[in-house]
């Protein structure tokens, strides 16, 4: 799902970089199409190069039998003809290439017969077109019965795989429910990576070959993922594949069998278990054929697989191995959690397909917004009744025409037309110029009301639109977040253990990490009160190694990992003169996950509009962080609801937001149209500032904020204020002040600030002071 996340992001920017350059790219349907066909290509090129039994190959004609008719059918049909006669002997491939040909062109010609359409019926129909080429293009040679044997093979193989690569290929044309995957298309999906497997094993570089070794690593995933039983068919069925391509004695299916079944069996253990034991195992099943003599490459492929695997990142192996090997059996509690993720994801791909529909259904509104259509209507009030009408209209239509043409500049900049807009000798000759300016003034009024409400429309659609779009982006998050494993650490668990022992009591206990490696240990049963004093919890932490924060629940104690660093924080504002209240809001929180968040919000204007609006935002964004939603989502989604909001109350704000991971110390700054910030490192102060518009003026798909990425350590300082403070002239004295700090009172800081302000309390004024410390 990461993996999904990261990509998505990655279209997302570029199809945002080639707009802003004047590029147009491929609608989603034919970017789609585009994409099967290509799939098509080049499957069809590589398995029609998987040779089996000696020479046979019908996993090309199985592929052109499974792709059907259309783009996608032509497109494997070339791919499968090409691989044939590059690959295979010319009288071979003829062969091969005649069966293809054939079944393309019946699925072709009878594509409406409703007969085809059966699961069985197009290999059916493949397998007994092969036949056909394969007795005209074999029988000179006589049937010896190896040979029939073999055919026979071929023919069951041809009809099989058909049947097997449509399961896999269907699906992709279809909803998105429909490519759900089951036990028969994993059967499939396997089915069709020992196929290009085959093919690919036949790529060798100094004997070691690209297909065996892809066949390990995806043998040694499946079962460090899968555990010992879905491993074990796993490993069997890709040597058996290999087996079947060399033709030799069946050495790979022994040995990865036995490898994936000790792989299998270190599924709770780290990767470097799996790889280990897979590797061993599979050096002591080599060892036992070494009579019938030694293949030193086997050892090699396996080797550089096992590699491989451990360099590649976790996420993507939780993507690919249950597309052909079903994860191990959920606990009864992580069932719902399993039918809860299904829940979200499906959720979110319906409300990103009504994101896609709606942003391609919004069009400008059919209206009358030419301007030329001003002076029609003009014409038609005043001109109509007018004696010279046939004259200026007809006969003088061009002069009419460019008298009218050279006033329109100077009415739109104006907004109003005025009698020297127009030409001298047109004003003298109309019989009704005021009338007719008076008339295409309120034309032109109308027009411009016009134009401002298919606009703001226009705006407000998309809005809507792009909050079903983060809506989406939100629902994945989550379903994401409820993917990620939590490792079990039972050393940490028998420390705990221990400790409640020398204690005598009795608790349910499970401790884990998370994917940061960060502890969590929860507590349950009848005493774990005692655990929870607070002069327990030095004790528990000198036990399992770790500092803790301790949060009791009703009926258990959960224990976290507490984070090395700590946060001292000062505030001070002071609302402008004559006013009741200030115009400025801010909060700063830190979330379970060891995540600071410091927010200052500034309204428009100064007193109770501006209260209201500074407050909404920040209690809207609160919520929004300490749910776990992604910063710059939260951002845009408050962005665009406050324009909504914002054509009724007409307001908005600027956030200036702090996020600090207090266990690294990284850090980042997100502005929307917000004073600037200033960051104390060492002997420095470094000012931040953005060029992006306050919360609820961003113009649609313009509303994302500034991002600054820092890095603070113990006794750095971040200091954020209102425009207040740091006013529209210098701001020198701001850093002046925060160089000289001390760190021994952040409040007495921002206190300082908002009070010695060189222009006075001419408007809200906040300051909002940050020390980091060491938490000792």
């Amino acid at each position: 799902m990461a993996a999904r996340e990261h990509l998505r992001a990655k279209l997302t920017k570029w199809r945002g970089t080639a707009a802003q350059a004047g590029l147009r790219g491929l609608s989603a349907p034919a970017a789609g199409l585009l994409c099967e066909c290509g799939i098509h290509l080049l499957l069809g090129a590589v398995l029609s190069g998987a040779a089996v039994l000696g020479s046979s190959a019908p996993f090309g004609v199985a592929m052109t039998a499974a792709s059907g008719t259309g783009l996608c059918g032509a497109a494997a049909l070339v791919g499968v003809c090409f691989g044939y006669l590059t690959l295979l002997p010319f009288s071979s491939a003829l062969r091969y290439v005649s069966a293809s040909i054939l079944t393309f062109a019946l699925a072709f010609a009878f594509y409406d017969v409703r007969l085809l359409r059966r699961p069985w019926a197009m290999p059916l129909a493949a397998g007994l077109l092969s036949a056909a080429t394969g007795l005209v293009a074999l029988s000179p040679g006589g049937w010896p019965p190896e040979k029939a044997a073999v055919f026979l093979t071929e023919l069951v193989m041809t009809a099989g795989g058909a049947y097997c690569f449509r399961q896999v290929l269907l699906p992709m044309r279809r909803s998105r429910e429909d490519r759900e995957m089951n036990d028969r298309r994993r059967f499939s999906l396997l089915v069709l990576a020992c196929c290009v497997l085959i093919s690919l094993s036949g790529l060798t570089l100094w004997e070691l070959s690209l297909g065996r070794s892809l066949a390990a690593l995806c043998a040694l995933a499946g079962a460090w993922k899968g555990g010992a039983p879905a491993g074990a068919v796993l490993g069997l069925s890709l040597g058996l594949s290999m087996d079947i391509a060399s033709g030799e004695t069946p050495l790979y299916a022994m040995a990865w069998g036995a490898a994936a079944l000790a792989a299998g069996a270190c599924a709770e253990r780290p990767r470097g278990a799996a790889a280990a034991a897979f590797t061993a195992a599979d050096a002591l099943a080599v060892l036992w054929t070494w009579e019938s003599g030694l293949r030193f490459s086997i050892l090699y492929e396996v080797f550089l697989g096992s590699v491989v695997f451990m360099a590649l990142p976790e996420r993507l192996w939780d993507e690919l191995v249950p597309l052909v090997c079903p994860r191990r059996d959920l606990p009864p509690g992580q069932w719902g959690q399993s039918y809860a993720r299904q829940q979200l994801r499906a959720a979110a791909g319906a409300f990103r397909a009504l994101y896609e529909s709606l942003r391609g259904a919004f069009r400008a509104p059919d209206n009358d917004n030419d301007v030329a259509m001003v002076f029609d209507r003009a014409a038609c009030k005043v001109c109509r009744r007018c004696s010279l009408r046939t004259g200026c209209w007809e006969r003088e239509y061009v002069n009419t025409f460019n008298a009218l043409n050279d006033a329109t500049a100077a009415m739109l900049d104006r907004g109003k037309g005025e009698p020297g807009d127009f030409p001298r000798h047109f004003a003298d000759r109309c019989l009704h110029f005021p009338a007719f300016l008076e008339a295409v003034n309120q034309e032109l009024t109308a027009l411009l009301y016009r134009q401002q409400y298919n606009s703001r429309l226009r705006d407000s659609r998309m809005a809507v639109c792009r909050q079903y779009g983060e809506l989406s982006t939100l629902l994945d998050r989550a379903a994401a977040e409820l993917s990620r494993e939590l490792t079990p650490d039972p050393a940490a668990v028998r420390k705990l253990e221990g400790y409640l022992s020398g204690l005598e009591l009795e608790l349910e206990t499970e401790v884990f990490r998370d994917e940061y490696g960060r502890l969590h240990a929860h507590l349950r049963g009848e005493g774990w009160r005692t655990v929870a004093r607070s002069e327990r919890i030095p004790e528990l932490e000198r036990a399992l190694g770790v500092p803790l924060r301790a949060t009791a629940g009703e009926e258990e104690l959960t224990l976290v990992q507490q984070e090395p660093l700590m946060a001292v924080a000062g505030v001070a504002a002071r609302k402008k003169d004559g006013e009741t209240v200030c115009g400025d809001a801010g909060t700063y929180f830190k979330r379970e996950d060891g995540v600071l968040y410091v927010l200052l919000c500034d309204g428009m204007g100064s007193g109770d509009l501006a209260n209201r609006e500074s407050t909404l935002a920040v209690r809207l964004l609160e919520q929004f962080l300490q749910a776990g939603v992604d910063t710059e989502h939260a951002l845009s989604t408050l962005s665009s609801a406050l324009a909504l909001r914002g054509e009724e109350t007409g307001g908005f704000t600027t956030v200036d937001l702090l996020e600090v991971d207090l266990f690294t110390g990284e850090g980042t700054v997100y502005k929307l149209g917000a004073a600037p910030t200033y960051v104390r490192r060492g002997g420095g102060v470094r000012r931040l500032t953005g060029s992006a518009l306050p919360a609820g003026l961003a113009v649609p798909d313009q509303g994302r904020p500034d991002v600054i990425h820092i890095r603070l350590e113990p006794g750095d300082c971040v200091l954020m204020v209102s425009d207040g403070v740091s006013g529209t002239g210098e701001d020198d004295w701001v850093c002046r002040r925060l160089l000289d700090f001390q760190g021994d009172s952040p409040k007495e800081l921002a206190r300082s600030l908002i009070t010695d302000s060189p222009e006075g309390a001419t408007d809200d004024r906040t300051a909002l002071v940050i020390r980091l410390a060491k938490r000792s």
